[in-house]
């Protein structure tokens, strides 16, 4: 009986986030001729033994029995995860050994621009080759369950990113606009809350020093294993998991399921049910969604199994996601942010208007991305007097340093507030913008007369020739702003242009002005250093 596709529809539109693929072998040996681990290791074993397969047998057999022997405790699945890297430890010896004592061997298994790789890179020869293997994998187009993929890429823009173990480069053909971080040292180090990325935990055939192969390079893995469960804990609190290729006793998954079940509480470990999906092939049995429950001594985690025959009918449900924009642009989006953030230096290709009033609220706030000249046609009607006023003060926002900010924004601030004087000469000056061309209905300083106090604030001004700088000024009235303002307006043409300047960016950067209300007196004040520093 075949799964419903509203029941997988339902489990999917129940996501809040984009959901990661948790990826192992299985996907690889379903869309190409990927070995498994068994597979991989008679094959490396052939190159350097006679081929007869029940002499490997017979090798793993005794590796097997040695585990057995020393861990009675061990289930049959512990063994096989256990016995696999300690074969390929046995393996990399005998291998390695050969390659630099035997030069036919290493001709006979290497090209010269392989042999010159592996010197040059100090790779292991034993890794080298199995990596090789792992690249000369990709998708079989002739087989039957290719075409779900051509599902899976149409909406592969519904992946959050991707974690795997696997060495091949078969994901990064499906998902070919995701970056690529390799290894378990280069996950820890990465932003997780970046997305569109995929994460090969147990390292990639493009470098084959970073493949988790051997007992010991599991043994180095599970140390550090801690430091990755709690990693891979902050994309399990935003998104939910799908597991692809992996058994339900996979010791791989098992490892790290244990390690996030000791790190959270019983009420969290109950919500894991509608995060963790695991997919798993009918092979030609009977479709059906279950309940799985994974224990670890007091622990439980709860995940959903959905076992399918055509994996089709999940990568199109995933359509139903409502998803943003292209990958490219997103990732695009995403640096530019970022480094945007954690840089000092003004950028020009990130453009935020005054968003500081509180008449603005979430519903209004808006998202532009696009080319930036088209932000230049459209983008200054969005500038205000409070982003002029900021460059004024910061010079930080070069993208506005437009002869459309003369000609349509201020424009644009005379029709809605005609009192308002316009700060206009650093761009006056910057543009080599003609005065003649500046509109004659522009409120602009032309004299320091035009910015002399009004009657009310007469009141306030000290005649007794106390002042003679702008510090004067603040010792005589230190907590009193409107007096402040008055009494710098009135001493405008004595005042030093950079002391002003500094008072003014300090009130800025504190608000003072919009917490005493005297914003109208503060523009009036930055158009007046506007006047004093920019003016021909």
């Amino acid at each position: 009986m075949a799964v419903n596709g509203m029941e997988i529809k339902k489990i999917i539109s129940s996501f809040k986030q984009l959901p990661y693929l948790f990826v192992g072998t299985g996907l690889s040996m379903r869309y190409s001729d990927a070995p498994s681990w068994d597979d991989l290791l008679f094959k490396i074993w052939s190159c350097m033994n006679d081929g007869a397969e029940n002499r490997f047998k017979k090798f793993k057999q005794g590796v097997i029995y040695e585990l057995k022997n020393s861990n009675p405790e061990y289930s049959d699945d512990v063994i096989k995860y256990h016995a696999n890297p300690r074969i390929a430890s046995r393996l990399e010896k005998q291998f390695n050994d050969l390659y630099y004592n035997d030069d036919t061997f290493e001709a006979r298994i290497f090209s010269e621009e392989v042999q010159k790789e592996i010197i040059d890179n100090s790779y292991n020869p034993f890794k080298t080759y199995a990596a090789l293997i792992a690249k000369e994998l990709s998708i079989d187009s002739e087989r039957n369950e290719s075409e779900e993929l051509k599902v899976l890429i149409d909406n592969k823009d519904k992946i959050a990113g991707v974690i795997t173990t696997n060495y091949d480069n078969i994901l990064s053909e499906i998902f070919s606009d995701f970056n690529v971080i390799i290894g378990q040292k280069d996950v820890l180090l990465s932003n997780v809350s970046n997305i569109y990325e995929i994460y090969k935990i147990h390292g990639c055939c493009t470098n084959p020093n970073s493949l988790v192969f051997t007992e010991q390079d599991y043994k180095n893995f599970e140390e550090k294993l801690k430091y990755l469960s709690a990693k891979l804990l902050t994309i399990l609190a935003e998104h939910p998991i799908i597991f692809i290729g992996y058994g339900i006793g996979d010791k791989n998954i098992l490892n790290i399921f244990e390690e996030i079940a000791f790190c959270l509480n019983d009420k969290e470990l109950e919500k894991t049910k509608d995060n963790f999906i695991l997919i798993s092939p009918a092979f030609g049995g009977e479709e059906c969604i279950q309940s799985k429950i994974l224990k670890f001594k007091d622990k439980s985690i709860y995940m959903t199994e959905i076992i399918l025959e055509d994996y089709s009918s999940l990568y199109k449900e995933l359509g139903s996601i409502k998803s943003t924009m292209p990958i490219k642009l997103i990732r695009q989006m995403q640096d530019m942010v970022t480094n945007y953030i954690y840089s000092t230096e003004v950028k020009n290709n990130i453009l935020f208007g005054s968003v500081d009033s509180p008449d603005i609220e979430d519903d209004k706030v808006a998202l532009f991305i696009g080319p930036k000249d088209t932000v230049s046609q459209i983008g200054f009607d969005s500038f205000g007097i409070m982003d002029i006023i900021e460059d004024i003060l910061f010079d930080n926002k070069p993208f506005i340093k437009n002869e459309k900010l003369i000609t349509h924004t201020f424009k644009n601030i005379r029709s809605t507030s005609g009192g308002t004087l316009l700060p206009i000469y650093k761009y006056i000056k910057e543009l080599d913008f003609s005065m003649e061309n500046v509109p004659e209905n522009y409120n602009i300083i032309r004299s320091y007369a035009d910015v002399a106090p009004n009657p009310t604030e007469e009141k306030s001004i000290d005649e007794n020739g106390n002042i003679t700088c702008l510090q004067d000024i603040i010792d005589c009235y230190p907590d009193h702003m409107p007096k402040q303002f008055a009494n710098i307006k009135y001493y405008g043409n004595i005042i030093d242009t950079e002391e002003l300047g500094d008072y003014l960016r300090d009130n800025f950067k504190n608000g003072t002005f919009i917490e005493k209300n005297r914003l109208s007196a503060f523009k009036r004040l930055t158009a007046l250093y506007d006047f004093k520093k920019y003016r021909y």
